[in-house]
């Protein structure tokens, strides 16, 4: 009996030892990790290498300084993470099947460089180098027979991630995200041509700052999906310096390379003087700003859309566009008059900002305005200012050439806008007043002529 008790107690801490060793010990897997790799790598046609295995019977594998790159037409991507941890079920292990609770990826530096020449005219469909996924795998809840071990895996975590576009030979990224996180969440490969095509998941995505150039944009946060090899972004809001941004939806096609993408976004409320370069003492009403475009890639060139901007009323601010235009016309006071509501409609194509013709009204008068603004900020701006004859002065430009044009008791007068907002070179067209003026002569002269006649006829007609 006392053997037997022996042998017990000699079984009870054989197995708590093992136990012990399940839950607490890493094994340096580097041969499985390896093998690992190697098949994702040739799966998804990326190169993937990490420094380091670790295995722990229960709570899953670790890899340490994870390294992916994949070179394509859109670009260069790499990714740099300091670790990548897939935590499985060891039950369902022993039973063949690989169930992962969540796969994280930690502080993952991801950078595309995108080539300097032009983007390709048309997108192609990516090439399917991933295996079938009927395959490869199937989700756990559907539960199907496959030959080897069944993969399931429930979350993908991103946690403290940085995401940046950059143009090849550039010393600065075009586009930084940082502080990134993302979740996704009841994932499923469904049978489809490529595996990309098969992935289906939804989840959230936070982002903690997106550094544009010199604009950031802080407190992100949104929803995504992926399905059918497209990457929906939804209901995706973010704090901007110029008011609070809602993209309604991304939907990104990622089966082709460049990846082509349409959005729709709104910004309500639009802070119009920090868009317009006027700065926070501006006198311009709030705006509410509805867009919605097509593009290809990760360049702003190959984006086309289009757009309007509802401008509440307000007071023209003293900005140097208005100071100038003030200038010009010698007599009018445009800083602090007040204007009524507009709607300004526009166009973005090639890096370009293109203004359909809107008019701004005040109590003393009336700007129409048209042309184009370049995202790199350059202008070019037709401005036809129509205001009383009393109010407009024009330097060089003879009072006669003023009352050849005079419509009633108001004149029109043509003004070109180049330069940027910030620094406007702002000039009288005389060259379209000298035309207006040479149309008012031969009017005239029109006019007398018939005038002319008629009294000739009606002289001719009454004898």
């Amino acid at each position: 009996m006392r053997k037997l008790l022996w042998i017990g107690a000699g079984l009870a801490v054989l197995l708590g030892a093992l136990v012990l060793v399940v839950v607490l010990v890493d094994f340096d897997s580097s041969r499985l990790g390896k093998a690992l790799l190697a098949e994702a790598s040739a799966r998804t046609g990326m190169k993937i290498e990490a420094d380091g295995f670790r295995l722990n019977l229960w709570r899953g594998l670790r890899m340490d300084g994870v390294r992916v790159a994949s070179d394509g037409p859109s670009g260069l991507l790499t990714i740099n993470a300091a670790g990548l941890v897939a935590e499985h079920r060891l039950p369902s292990l022993l039973r063949g099947r690989v169930e992962i609770d969540r796969i994280a990826l930690y502080d993952p530096k991801i950078e595309l460089i995108t080539p300097a020449e032009e983007a390709p005219a048309s997108v192609e469909p990516l090439a399917g180098s991933a295996a079938p996924a009927s395959a490869t795998a199937v989700s756990a809840a559907e539960g199907g027979a496959a030959d080897g071990p069944i993969l399931s895996i429930d979350r993908i975590l991103l946690h403290r991630g940085t995401l940046a576009t950059r143009t090849e030979g550039a010393p600065a990224a075009d586009i930084e995200i940082r502080a990134l996180d993302v979740e996704l969440r009841d994932l499923a490969l469904d049978d489809a041509p490529t595996a990309l095509e098969g992935l289906r998941a939804e989840g959230d995505l936070k982002t903690g700052e997106i550094v544009m150039g010199g604009l950031t944009a802080t407190e992100g946060l949104g929803k995504l999906r992926l399905a059918a090899g497209h990457f929906f972004l939804e209901d995706f809001g973010l704090k901007l310096p110029q008011g609070r941004f809602l993209l309604g939806q991304l939907d990104a096609d990622l089966t082709r390379d460049p990846f082509a993408y349409q959005l729709t976004l709104k910004v309500d409320p639009l802070d119009a003087n920090a868009v317009l370069a006027v700065g926070s003492g501006g006198g311009f009403g709030p705006g509410l700003l509805d867009f919605a475009a097509t593009g290809t890639g990760t360049e702003t060139r190959d984006l086309d859309g289009k757009g309007t901007l509802a401008l509440a009323a307000g007071k023209l601010p003293g900005s140097p566009l208005f100071v100038s235009i003030e200038a010009i016309l010698g007599r009018t006071a445009l800083q602090g008059s007040a204007y009524q509501a507009t709607a300004i409609p526009f166009r973005i194509s090639g890096d370009r900002m293109h203004f359909d013709p809107f008019e701004l009204r005040t109590s003393l008068l009336s700007l129409g305005v048209s042309g184009w603004a370049d995202l790199a900020g350059p202008v070019d701006l037709r401005i036809a200012v129509r205001a009383p004859r009393d109010a407009v002065a024009l330097a060089r430009v003879p009072p006669e050439v003023l009352s050849l044009i005079d419509d009633g008791g108001w004149v029109t007068v043509p003004i070109r806008v180049v330069g940027t907002l910030e620094a406007p070179h702002v000039t009288a067209d005389t060259a379209a007043l000298r035309a207006q003026g040479q149309r008012a002569m031969k009017e005239a002269a029109r006019q007398q002529v018939e005038k002319g006649v008629s009294r000739a006829l009606g002289r001719l007609f009454n004898r």
